[in-house]
């Protein structure tokens, strides 16, 4: 066995003594004494939430947990434990499970054979279309729509003993960075680049590129110290990262993006008294929106503006480089079905049903005015949010909430 896979193994093992010391001491699921059959008569209880994103990522979960406590006149209350510090990425979907937060951000790629259905859908990403903002915000309807409606989905995580709050997707697509200028098949040919995760390795190999597998907080060094080339970046990695101070270079290409899934302990979850699940069902849309605001629009006009102070280059793509990452990405659509995990009956109808709930959002994105190129525009404070998001999110909670409401 080598290196890597031994301390794989023993990070997971200490992680299982962990939660059966949780749970032992507790003696109750999720280790938690949950009480009454109301709000009113409940005794407080204390949620850990659990994320290996850095804390400068917290405002819209912090939102979410003051609608909470305030709604429920304290009796929730949360922890949070950010940068893995609890749980690390990798395993989120166990310690979720297991009792050591009750509450999780989760993402697919960590997880290919245990949930092979957010897998797999991970691969459809393409679909999304690049304009900003019209593009992040179907990325994020179209993708808890979608998540929150499909019975494999929900059975693959209720099997797990995992409650599916929503998703987000933190960008419309992934884009390059480089050390140096590639913005041409020729100049990508053999580089090496940081992927966000399987579902895009395929996208890098058709670009005559090398995916690299490198853990996020190590993305600084490997392009510092030359060990890859180029990563697949976002206004969030790059910000959060610093990745403009060593790859100066950034190409608008439309790599797929990927999703993230807010998740909770089952058993805690169906444990709560009914008004208590309500007051967590509605403010989960506080929460939804607080990402596509700052971790969407805020960070996409942040890396625009103070970019080109650290003397970013932002390059149109290449057209050739952009013709053939997107007739991959067509054929991967085409042959998805081929891949698609066994107990999936209608392969083909869940593609076309993911194509249409995206089709849909464009269309209703559209009739609201999110395609107008002036909200592509950068204000003056990159930190403000001057597009009119109420329709939209008017149209989240009659299209998606409300219809997944328990």
């Amino acid at each position: 066995m080598s290196r890597s896979n031994r301390n794989r193994v023993a990070r997971r093992a200490a992680l299982a003594l962990t939660m059966i010391g949780a749970l032992a001491a507790t003696g109750c699921s999720g280790g938690h004494r949950i009480t009454g059959d109301s709000v009113e008569t409940m005794e407080p209880i204390t949620l850990r939430y659990g994320d290996y994103t850095t804390v400068s990522s917290a405002g819209p979960f912090r939102a979410f947990a003051e609608q909470v406590e305030e709604e429920t006149g304290g009796k929730i209350t949360f922890d949070e434990y950010w940068g893995g510090s609890l749980v690390k990425g990798a395993d989120m979907a166990q310690g979720v499970r297991g009792g050591i937060v009750d509450m999780g951000m989760f993402t697919p790629s960590y997880y290919p054979s245990e949930f092979p259905m957010t897998d797999w859908t991970s691969q459809m990403a393409s679909v999304v279309e690049p304009e900003y903002p019209l593009g992040m915000m179907q990325a994020f309807a179209g993708g808890s729509e979608f998540a929150l409606t499909d019975p494999l989905i929900e059975e693959q995580f209720s099997d797990q003993d995992i409650k599916l709050l929503f998703t987000w997707t933190p960008s419309t697509n992934y884009h390059l960075v480089c050390k140096d200028p590639v913005n041409s098949l020729e100049e990508a040919r053999g580089k090496r680049v940081r992927s966000g995760g399987a579902f895009n390795y395929g996208e890098i190999e058709a670009l005559g590129m090398v995916p690299v597998t490198l853990p996020t907080g190590e993305i600084y060094e490997g392009l510092q110290r030359g060990v890859i080339d180029c990563s697949l970046a976002n206004g969030k990695i790059m910000i959060a990262l610093g990745l403009w101070e060593v790859a100066k270079h950034y190409v608008d290409i439309p790599f797929s993006s990927y999703t993230q899934y807010v998740i909770m302990n089952k058993d805690v979850w169906d444990e709560l008294p009914e008004d208590a699940r309500q007051i967590i069902d509605d403010a989960r849309q506080t929460w939804f929106d607080g990402y596509l605001r700052e971790e969407g629009i805020v960070l996409h006009q942040r890396l625009l503006a103070e970019g080109a102070d650290k003397s970013v280059s932002f390059h149109d793509v290449d057209p050739e480089l952009k013709a053939t990452l997107e007739t991959y990405q067509e054929e991967a659509l085409r042959t998805l079905p081929e891949r698609a995990p066994d107990d999936l009956e209608d392969p083909e109808g869940t593609v076309e049903r993911y194509r249409q709930i995206m089709a849909d959002w464009k269309t209703r994105l559209e009739d609201m005015g999110y395609d107008d190129p002036a909200l592509a525009e950068i204000p003056e404070d990159p930190e403000s949010v001057q597009i009119d998001l109420a329709p939209f999110e008017q149209s989240v909670r009659s299209e998606i909430f409300d219809r997944t409401a328990p």
